[in-house]
């Protein structure tokens, strides 16, 4: 783990995993992954500080690396919502939870809604079961995420964010029949095509095609990204989420 390896110095390799007393924020699949991702000692000293990564699963699987405080490390790798009871002093995340509940609402979802320069812009969205209204609040990611895992809400992430910041990653001889585990959602559909992989495709044979001057094919490219963009919007539980990865 990344966090316990910066605490030693980097000075042993290890294998990345998620522990079994941490499940998956959001997970959309039964079954469990059959192998485990390695993560090598040069990949993770890449980050000198406390950095949460967050498994984005699509066509293939995406890190997205979120720098933040030690605090917000520690607390949320000390959260087990299988406890099945509440402390006797439980941290504000915990506090925020009782709360929402206490007032009749629940956590709809987290997302990760933008970058400007090197700061992430999260929101938490709340609001009663079965009402499509929702409240949207401002929140530091980490926060969002420390009450993502204390309510067990989904976490969203701007596809824009995925695009540019998300780091793709591979598992060697991992089976394809094997069914990914859904750590963060991107807003596209949980079953079906999968839009986010159809814009990465198209991004990179835009982007490709403009390098080597074929002009007319780059034009080709951007007009199937604008039509492929103007019909992603997503509806999670009556809330409309354009521009941002299920």
């Amino acid at each position: 783990m990344h966090y316990k390896m910066r605490r030693n110095g980097f000075r042993e390799d290890s294998i990345w995993q998620a522990s079994r007393h941490l499940p998956p924020f959001a997970v959309r699949a039964s079954e469990s992954r059959v192998g485990v991702l390695p993560i090598g000692l040069g990949f993770l000293r890449q980050f000198k500080h406390p950095t949460i990564f967050l498994k984005v699963s699509c066509d293939g699987d995406y890190l997205l690396p979120l720098i933040v405080g030690d605090a917000a490390v520690e607390t949320l790798l000390d959260v087990s919502p299988l406890q099945g009871h509440i402390e006797e002093c439980p941290d504000q995340f915990h506090f925020v939870s009782s709360l929402v509940d206490k007032l009749g609402h629940q956590v709809k979802m987290v997302k990760l809604t933008s970058r400007v320069f090197n700061t992430y812009y999260a929101s938490l969205y709340l609001g009663k079961p079965g009402d499509d209204d929702v409240i949207c609040i401002d929140s530091r990611p980490s926060d969002a995420i420390n009450v993502a895992r204390a309510c067990q809400a989904p976490i969203y992430v701007n596809k824009t964010i995925v695009l540019e910041d998300a780091i793709k990653i591979g598992y060697g001889g991992r089976p394809k029949s094997t069914k990914p585990i859904f750590n963060v959602i991107l807003d596209s559909a949980p079953e079906g095509p999968d839009p986010i992989s159809e814009e990465l495709k198209l991004v990179r044979n835009m982007n490709l095609a403009s390098k080597e001057e074929r002009y007319n094919d780059a034009a080709m490219w951007r007009d199937r990204l604008k039509k492929l963009r103007n019909s992603s919007s997503v509806v999670y539980e009556g809330l409309a989420t354009p521009e941002s990865y299920d």
